[in-house]
């Protein structure tokens, strides 16, 4: 009430000039504080004022066919990313798609008003006695709490207590939850940035353990640019708009498992720079506060001052120097995810 009326107080100096009516701005006053304070009430959560509106993510594991679906909602048309496809959301902010149980996949949203996502997850093939007792469980995701939902329902269930735990070893988080009477299930548990690999395993009666395939989700960066490339393609895309790699054609190849690109185009659409040493054949790279230096022919790259050793030299390759994608991005900040299916790289900087 003080600073309402102190809120008053200063319009009626600002009015004075203009000699404004001010029953007719105190009425106005007091209308938009009301509306304020409705604001926040429809919004609250606990230990906010108000809340911020997050990108989420909902999704359907069909166990038995081995498919995931995943719903998402964010603002309308915001830039996703799955797998390294670019699209944009919805006029209602929803996007959808899906992709095979076993293997990796890149989910990114860049946000206009709320805040974005980015993720990794790698999911296992199910063993087929897990299959038959869970053929479907649903997942959903926070993407400003980093809290993940869990749950399901069991086709057949012992007559006495049977519980589930679920345990992250990166940010040691667990959690415990029993099944009830109706056969179903549900919990969450919080995630950490960077590697979460959850342990899972469900006990019945203290006597009877089944554990469960691991699973991990490496949650990213608030995304700001995204680039998809794809092995044999001399285009890119950077944040929803498709452009040539460079003015050569260049096309990303994998050489020994490790896909190698000409980094120069791509650090400079995240905002970095590349410099070159022809005398000595070294490439500054440069992102951010990050510096990684690296040698033609040499296997030992400089980051931040320390050595690391990498998988593959750079090379040059039809006049190019083609570099280890992964390598350098990820000593860069960004989060890296691979698509085997239609061999696309998705590189996400969150700046």
């Amino acid at each position: 009430m003080e600073d309402g009326l102190m809120l008053m107080g200063v319009f009626e100096v600002l009015a004075r000039p203009w000699r404004l009516n001010m029953s007719t701005l105190r009425r106005g006053t007091s209308t938009l504080l009301v509306s304020v304070l409705v604001m926040c009430l429809i919004l609250a959560t606990p230990g906010h004022v108000c809340a911020v509106l997050s990108s989420s993510l909902t999704g359907t594991i069909n166990v038995a066919s081995g498919n995931v679906t995943i719903q998402g909602k964010t603002d309308a048309g915001a830039l996703v990313v799955i797998n390294g496809r670019q699209s944009r959301a919805s006029a209602t902010g929803v996007f959808s798609a899906s992709f095979p149980l076993a293997g990796t996949a890149t989910i990114a949203v860049v946000g206009i008003s709320r805040p974005g996502f980015s993720m990794l997850l790698n999911l296992p093939a199910i063993p087929s006695v897990a299959r038959y007792v869970l053929p479907v469980m649903t997942f959903s995701y926070d993407g400003t709490s980093g809290t993940l939902g869990l749950a399901g329902k069991l086709t057949h269930k012992p007559a006495g207590a049977v519980k589930g735990y679920v345990a992250d070893a990166q940010t040691r988080g667990s959690i415990s939850f029993a099944v009830g009477k109706d056969y179903r299930f549900s919990t969450t548990l919080r995630l950490g940035t960077g590697l979460n690999t959850l342990h899972s395993y469900v006990r019945y009666l203290l006597l009877m353990r089944y554990t469960l395939p691991n699973f991990t989700i490496t949650v990213g960066p608030v995304p700001r640019t995204i680039i998809s490339l794809q092995v044999g393609s001399p285009r890119m895309t950077v944040g929803g708009v498709i452009k040539p790699i460079d003015a050569q054609g260049t096309k990303p190849l994998i050489s020994n498992g490790t896909t190698m690109v000409p980094i120069r185009a791509i650090v400079e659409s995240l905002g970095g720079n590349v410099g070159w040493d022809a005398a000595t054949r070294r490439l500054d790279i440069r992102l951010g506060s990050r510096t990684v230096t690296t040698w033609v022919g040499k296997t030992t790259a400089t980051v931040d001052g320390g050595n690391k050793a990498m998988s593959m030299a750079p090379a040059i390759i039809g006049g190019r120097t083609m570099i280890p994608l992964r390598f350098v991005a990820e000593n860069l900040g960004c989060l890296v995810g691979w698509d085997q299916s239609t061999r696309r790289v998705t590189v996400i900087y969150g700046g």
